[in-house]
């Protein structure tokens, strides 16, 4: 078939195909949902991935599955590590020695990010996710708003990374208190992080912390996974010339107690 037959061909096929429906922005209380797609591990390896699952409250309840080279792997998501945070989903599960997590930015259409794995007689894996996304009830509820600056006292802390030395062994993650603990800011200006404070400049959805022991920090006004006001210090905008982080050596994440 030559090349002009070939484009007239696909120019017909995508008017006969029906439209996608358009995506819509995720929300902490979602519903149920599945999504299913493919993971590429390089070198033209790849495999499949499928989870069914339920957003409420910011956090995924449900199963995941995960097929590569021959072997495959099923097991009930995690509820600390599968969850909804600012457009982004995360799902991790485990049975035994085998584990699998998918992450990245997703829609009520779809998903794309990473995926890492370790499946015994696999061992371990990373790479990408790519697949789409079906709501139960066809559409999403409205996203929570961004950029609004909380009223309340907020608790500080972040994930911390323990990497795992040797074949198979896994990152351990923890939850750490912030080295600021909480945080409150007013309308006026003025935080109060710890036991100090100072004042405070805002700039659309970012605030900087221009005086006290945290001056020089950037905080995001994000929706935390319930969808209510948080300030998130990623660790990205708040390192010192040097390097130093300012606040934590992770993201911080400042929101209200549940």
């Amino acid at each position: 078939m030559g090349i002009a037959r070939q484009v007239a061909f696909a120019a017909m096929l995508s008017l006969c195909l029906p439209a996608a429906a358009e995506a819509v922005a995720l929300a902490p209380n979602s519903g149920a949902m599945t999504l299913s797609g493919i993971v590429d591990t390089g070198g033209g390896a790849g495999g499949k991935f499928f989870i069914s699952a339920t957003l409420k409250g910011g956090d995924f309840t449900g199963t995941m599955r995960v097929s590569v080279g021959g072997q495959s792997f099923e097991a009930a998501l995690m509820p600390s590590r599968s969850y909804f945070e600012n457009g982004k989903c995360y799902f991790r599960a485990e049975s035994g020695r085998a584990r699998a997590e998918i992450g990245g930015p997703c829609d009520s259409a779809s998903i794309k990010g990473r995926f890492e794995a370790f499946l015994p007689g696999e061992g371990m894996m990373g790479g990408s996710a790519e697949g789409q996304v079906q709501l139960a009830g066809g559409s999403a509820p409205a996203a929570a708003a961004t950029g609004v600056l909380p009223k309340v006292k907020l608790t500080c802390a972040y994930q911390d990374r323990k990497i795992g030395v040797g074949l198979g062994k896994p990152t351990e993650y923890s939850l750490a208190y912030s080295n600021m603990v909480s945080l409150v800011v007013s309308p006026s200006g003025k935080y109060t992080a710890g036991k100090s404070g100072g004042q405070f400049t805002r700039d659309g959805d970012k605030i900087r912390l221009t005086s006290g022991t945290w001056a020089g920090a950037v905080g995001t006004l994000e929706a935390d996974r319930s969808g209510r006001p948080a300030v998130v210090f990623h660790i990205e905008e708040n390192r010192r010339p040097d390097g130093v982080h300012i606040v934590d050596p992770y993201t911080t994440r400042c929101t209200q107690a549940r």
